[in-house]
């Protein structure tokens, strides 16, 4: 059975990095950007990897591959990134016309 060391941990980090970037560059600017999505696989590299090897899931590389794509789907599908998404904006070019 792995343990939580440094190398697991830095193996992780690792993935987060190239999974965010790739995932960065490929959204490009519909998603929330590069250093986000750097950020964000860190994160969900660590955290899954973690789980993957406390619930004994092989080395945790996998799973916390798995678990990285799915948080950065996650974060890029449900970001607001344009104005008329964050205010509501309405103008349609439709005209309506007031009966008198």
């Amino acid at each position: 059975m792995i343990e939580i060391s440094a190398t697991a941990i830095y193996w992780f980090i690792t993935l987060g990095l190239v999974i965010g970037l790739t995932v960065g560059v490929i959204m490009g600017k519909e998603g929330t950007g590069v250093p986000v999505n750097i950020i964000w696989g860190v994160a969900a590299a660590i955290l899954t990897g973690v789980i993957g090897i406390k619930l004994n899931f092989g080395d945790g590389l996998l799973f916390s591959m798995a678990g990285t794509l799915a948080v950065l789907f996650l974060v890029n599908a449900f970001h607001q990134h344009h104005a008329e998404d964050i205010y509501g904006h309405t103008d349609r070019d439709i005209l309506i016309k007031n009966r008198e």
